[in-house]
């Protein structure tokens, strides 16, 4: 079956030509501001030409003609997430909360765990998982960039962990993977490898997906299914095959201009993109019957014995804010705010701790300053005692350094080493 004539399952003709037209448009852009790092007074700033998200606070529009924000020094320091505008919406209707333990069971590259994370304040618990390694790397790598303290990055089959996790979640995410027509826009390469086969067999993974995360949540608690798929098998058949198989129930999601219903399921929501700002995107909120019971968070330290590249026994600690199972914190690939790591008694902080914390001795650079420091340079500095530093610019830091004597010693990690220059780095 081609691609028109499978979406005649639940949607017009004329709909359909709408939606497939779209396709050849400009696509839609939008970035997740963290206002932990950049005011939204100095965004507009530096973008004044952004549009404010039409739902999602902190969310905005742009033209990627006009800002080139992936190429930004202020993309490094952590001070915004490129977010299809459409995907936004998963975690803004999740709602969550500070002191929650949620799940984003297939985070990566992080959008929607960047937003849970930064909208629960630093409380609670938040697991960002992906099942391919790789993937999850770059999972790791957004969540240190963002400075984001209250996430732990697995890449985890968690089949493996329902025993450990039933009923555990307060809230959980399953932006499943799916065939990717919601990407045909973005990446033309998706249009070329999609088959209705492709569908189908998405459709089966969704289904074992969808039940394993409900099993996990808590009586009360919230999952939130989505995909960027415009396919009837991968969208409402999975919530039908939820539905007869558990107790879950649909929550209505909120009405706005620009959502698209189908009849079957009209709680849930298409975001087309000849109707609503983004690549598309398909959402259902199901809730599982029975009273939510929250849980005190309960910040503490774990140490982790590792050892380096030249075998060196070193001794790493990490700041959770919940009781986990052992065997989470002993695989996780970062088990919750890496603080520091000390080798022989010296204590080295970590770059994912100088995006997260301000209170440490910090010194101050200039914009040429920043961008040799990006770069992997050296820097220069007479005026202070030997030790670790975190470097800051304006009020956001970029990572560590060591003072030996006058030298600066560049602690920026190797693989996110970028070369910038002043026309065109900020």
């Amino acid at each position: 079956m081609d691609f028109k004539n499978h979406l005649k399952k639940y949607l017009s003709e004329q709909e359909i030509d709408k939606l497939i037209s779209s396709f050849n448009e400009k696509e839609h852009k939008g970035f997740y501001l963290n206002t932990n790092k950049m005011s939204k007074e100095e965004m507009h700033k530096h973008f004044p030409n952004a549009k404010p998200h039409p739902i999602v606070p902190n969310g905005y529009l742009f033209d990627q003609d006009e800002y080139k924000l992936g190429k930004l020094v202020y993309h490094e320091l952590g001070a915004y997430y490129i977010q299809d505008p459409s995907a936004m919406l998963v975690s803004h209707f999740l709602e969550p909360k500070p002191g929650q333990l949620i799940l984003d069971l297939c985070a990566a590259p992080g959008g929607k765990s960047v937003m849970a994370s930064l909208l629960m304040k630093e409380k609670g618990q938040l697991i960002s998982n992906d099942l391919s390694k790789s993937r999850a790397n770059v999972l790791l790598q957004n969540v240190e960039r963002m400075g984001l303290g209250n996430v732990i990055v697995t890449s985890f089959d968690f089949s493996n962990f329902k025993k450990e996790f039933q009923n555990a979640f307060d809230a959980i995410i399953l932006d499943a993977p799916c065939s990717g027509s919601g990407m045909f826009r973005k990446m033309s390469e998706m249009k070329d490898d999609w088959t209705y086969e492709k569908v189908l067999k998405n459709s089966a993974i969704q289904k074992e997906l969808i039940l394993m995360a409900y099993s996990m949540l808590k009586e009360g608690g919230t999952l939130m299914y989505s995909t960027c798929s415009y396919s009837y098998e991968e969208d409402e058949e999975v919530i039908e095959y939820l539905l007869a198989n558990t107790f879950a129930k649909l929550e209505y999601i909120e009405d706005f201009e620009g959502f698209y219903r189908s009849p079957k399921y009209p709680e849930t929501i298409h975001l087309f993109p000849h109707k609503f700002v983004g690549e598309g995107h398909y959402i259902a909120k199901i809730r599982k019957p029975g009273v939510l019971v929250g849980e005190i968070d309960e910040e503490f330290i774990i140490i982790k014995q590792e050892f380096s590249k030249g075998n060196v026994k070193q001794e790493s600690r990490y700041k959770l804010n919940k009781k986990l199972p052992q065997k989470v914190i002993d695989y996780a690939l970062r088990p919750g705010l890496f603080i520091d790591t000390s080798i022989n008694g010296k204590i080295v902080p970590s770059h994912h701790f100088s995006h997260n914390e301000n209170n440490y001795p910090t010194i101050k650079i200039n914009k040429e300053e920043l961008i040799k420091y990006l770069k992997g340079e050296s820097l220069i500095r007479n005026d202070l005692k030997d030790g670790y530093y975190f470097v800051r610019y304006e009020n956001k830091n970029a990572g560590c350094v060591h003072k030996v004597g006058s030298t600066l010693k560049n602690l920026y990690p190797k693989g996110l080493r970028k070369s910038f220059d002043i026309d065109n780095g900020f």
